[in-house]
């Protein structure tokens, strides 16, 4: 036993024979001196010396379970921490990945719709080119016909 355990035992001990005392000197002066009584009496302080013991040992041990239960819950409750900041990222890299997906679709769409206005402006000048030279090829025709 450790000596902060062995203490309380030794001071339980001599408190013991204290409250003995002013009875163990009145029997002794009467002329009482009962081997077997006092073998009894020794017996009965030796179990009650034990009894406390084992109250302390239970003590203790009932308090290192607190305590590793403690321990164990905490962990718990860490690993379900880590799991939630876990999942938690997950959720916002996924969210990440989904907003960026939709940015390159609508920057694809808004490159698309440059094309064909593009297209479309480059069809309206060649038509309009294709006018110009009508227009011109009609002036020669007058041009030469008429002088």
């Amino acid at each position: 036993m450790t000596v902060l355990t062995s203490v309380p035992k030794t001071m339980l001990g001599a408190s013991l024979k204290l409250a003995r005392m002013p009875l163990d000197l009145a029997r002794s002066a009467l002329g009482d001196s009962d081997p077997r009584a006092e073998l009894a009496a020794e017996e009965r302080e030796r179990a009650a010396r034990l009894r406390k013991e084992a109250e302390v040992r239970e003590a203790q041990a009932e308090k290192r379970r607190r305590e590793r239960e403690a321990r164990a819950k905490k962990a718990e409750q860490q690993k379900k921490q880590k799991a939630s900041k876990t999942a938690a990222k997950v959720k916002r890299t996924n969210a990440k990945a989904e907003k960026s997906a939709q940015l390159q679709k609508l920057e694809a769409k808004e490159e698309s719709l440059e094309a064909k206005a593009q297209a479309a402006a480059s069809e309206r000048q060649a038509e309009r080119l294709e006018k110009a030279a009508e227009v011109a090829k009609e002036k020669r025709k007058d041009g030469n016909g008429a002088g």
